[in-house]
């Protein structure tokens, strides 16, 4: 082969009963093994630039282990990986009653999942549009389901997101709405939270300048950032 080819193969575990075969001893002495293993970060960098579903991305923020849950012991056919989550998020673009929905996810990553993940889409709907917000149209939410919030603050980088490859004019006026309404509604954490995906996952060119109330923000939630960026 040419020098600058580089042969990689990929394969499933042993143990994983996933049809593997045992490889011959003098083909594995040609190989550099290494074992693989589902990292989220990793995975929430790729969904960002793939466009998955919102609100896909937003359960998977609050359960992140839900992201990959196989087990080799268990007979179901249906489990969650990336793979599957990929294909619940091709689904929820469809336009699909809600009983159909469920049982599509169902057959994607497992009952139990899909369970969880239906409830979590329903209070999710609830929550206030994320473009009134970045609008500066709503201030304020009733709602302060946990999970619900999560997806709110992906929903919102996802709209900042468009509005930043859009060059929107009104861009660093969204920005200044997402973060007074952050700050005006959510805990320490999940305010902390929204920022880090702004400026890592998202890569959102805030300028301080700006943006008006950036000043306020970082008075009070700077440390914060500053510990959760060097964890």
């Amino acid at each position: 082969m040419p020098d600058n080819v580089i042969i990689v193969a990929a394969g499933n575990r042993e143990a994983d009963k996933g049809v593997t075969y045992r490889m011959p001893a003098p083909l594995a002495n040609r190989f550099i093994h290494l074992e693989m293993a589902v990292d989220f970060g990793d995975w929430f960098q790729w969904a960002v630039d793939a466009k998955i579903h919102k609100d896909v991305v937003g359960y998977l923020n609050f359960a992140k282990k839900d992201l990959y849950d196989f087990d080799p012991k268990s007979p179901s056919r249906s489990f969650a990986t990336p793979r599957t989550w990929t294909f619940v998020s091709e689904l929820l673009e469809d336009e699909t009653d809600e009983n159909t929905v469920t049982d599509l996810v169902a057959g994607c990553v497992g009952e139990g999942l899909a369970v969880k993940f239906m409830a979590h889409r329903k209070v999710a709907a609830d929550m206030p549009n994320p473009t009134d917000i970045l609008a500066g149209k709503v201030k304020e939410m009733s709602t302060k389901e946990i999970s619900a919030m999560y997806s709110l603050t992906v929903s919102l980088c996802y709209e900042l997101k468009e509005a930043s490859d859009k060059n929107d004019k009104k861009f660093d006026d969204k920005v200044n709405n997402f973060l007074r309404f952050a700050m005006d509604n959510f805990d320490t954490e999940l305010v902390v939270m929204g920022i880090k995906l702004a400026l890592t996952q998202y890569s959102l060119p805030i300028d301080p300048d700006a943006v008006e109330c950036f000043d306020e923000f970082h008075d009070r939630y700077g440390k914060y950032i500053k510990a959760a960026q060097s964890a």
